[in-house]
């Protein structure tokens, strides 16, 4: 997290950050009031705080924090050499001067790593077994990357996975529609039997099960879950609760669209599924921040809404509209430009006049 009153030093810091390795996403705020809230509840591992703040010193916030985040670590940022003393009286692990140097922050950043790298370890041990689906496909054992023997193998896997039990008949619709079903069924458990003598192999067996009962097969799992599952529940409950940082929190758990590098046909309405939940909170999270006035912010949600749905008209008007507002008018005429010919392009008519006429309003 970072927190600075200022915006330039903020979104100057959000993209060294995000630079820097195991980094995926950064919270940032301009309000100190704000972001001593945000804090308590999300306990950031790192925290990175301007000292000169109205309302809210950065030595005033950390010393508030302290009770209720013991864990994270401050590092603070200054344009000033004469409040390192009293940073380091506070627990800091770094003190850092504004204008922040990229390789300076690395060695912060490396510090923080080799800080936390036993506690990592430890919970390495402890939590072995990890399952990607979003944006990837990986499962992790305790010997590592499971390596599937054939493609079908680790498709079939992820088709249990997600569906849990499947008629074998259904799942031969789905995966194997190419052959008649003596030979599909054959070729299907062939594959089983592969997928269970590599979870063996990779000492799985005890954690994942796969079972054989009337012409259906069922997966149970203990000791596993998946990216999906997680994604699921924390979004469920984000769009519940509509609160801003769990809304936040929620969205940056969206690593992609589930078997990104998969383009089988039983995948696409599963897939849409998260893409649309993924969506909702892209769209709630953006409104959240709009009504909280954390504008800046808003602008990298709205740009997401507008790049996944490059053809939708309210996206690309909410994204021109917060450009106006945060004084970027170039990108504004940039994105309508940008708008226009994907829409004239891929439709093959005209821009609407109403588009138009709402994009010369916003810019009055």
């Amino acid at each position: 997290m970072v927190v600075d009153d200022e915006w330039p030093a903020l979104e100057q810091m959000q993209e060294l950050l995000l630079r820097c390795e195991g980094i995926s996403f950064v919270h940032i705020h301009d309000n100190p009031r704000e972001a001593f809230i945000a804090a308590v509840e999300l306990k950031p591992d790192i925290l990175f705080l301007d000292i000169q703040m109205p309302e809210l010193s950065g030595l005033a916030f950390a010393e508030k924090l302290l009770p209720f985040s013991p864990a994270t670590d401050i590092v603070f940022v200054s344009a000033y050499r004469n409040y390192a003393v009293e940073a380091f009286e506070l627990s800091a692990v770094d003190y850092l001067l504004k204008p922040v140097d990229p390789s300076r922050l690395l060695k912060t950043w490396t510090k923080f790593l080799a800080k936390r790298l036993p506690i990592e370890s430890v919970e390495q041990q402890n939590t072995k077994i990890q399952f990607q689906l979003l944006g990837g496909y990986e499962l992790t054992g305790p010997h590592g990357v499971v390596k599937w023997s054939t493609h079908k193998a680790g498709e079939l896997f992820a088709y249990l996975w997600i569906h849990r039990q499947g008629n074998v008949g259904v799942i031969l619709n789905d995966l194997f529609p190419q052959s008649n079903y003596e030979k599909g069924k054959q070729y299907l458990h062939t594959t089983v039997y592969q997928i269970r003598k590599t979870l063996k192999n990779a000492n799985l067996g005890e954690n994942i099960e796969l079972i054989f009962d009337r012409e259906n097969y069922r997966l149970e799992s203990k000791g596993i879950i998946s990216d999906t599952e997680i994604f699921l529940e924390a979004a469920t409950t984000a769009l519940h609760d509509n609160h801003t940082d769990g809304l936040q929190a929620a969205a940056a758990l969206y690593a992609g669209e589930l078997l990104l590098s998969n383009d089988s046909l039983w995948l696409y309405s599963i897939r849409d599924k998260f893409r649309t939940l993924y969506i909702n909170l892209l769209e709630q999270l953006t409104l959240s921040l709009l009504q909280h006035g954390r504008t800046y912010e808003a602008e990298e949600y709205a740009i997401r809404l507008a790049e996944l749905e490059p053809l939708e008209e309210g996206y690309c008007l909410q994204l021109i509209s917060i450009y106006y507002r945060i004084g970027k008018p170039f990108k504004a005429q940039r994105r309508f430009t940008q708008f226009r010919d994907i829409y004239e392009a891929e439709l093959g008519e005209k821009l609407p006049e109403r588009f138009q006429v709402e994009y010369s309003r916003l810019g009055i």
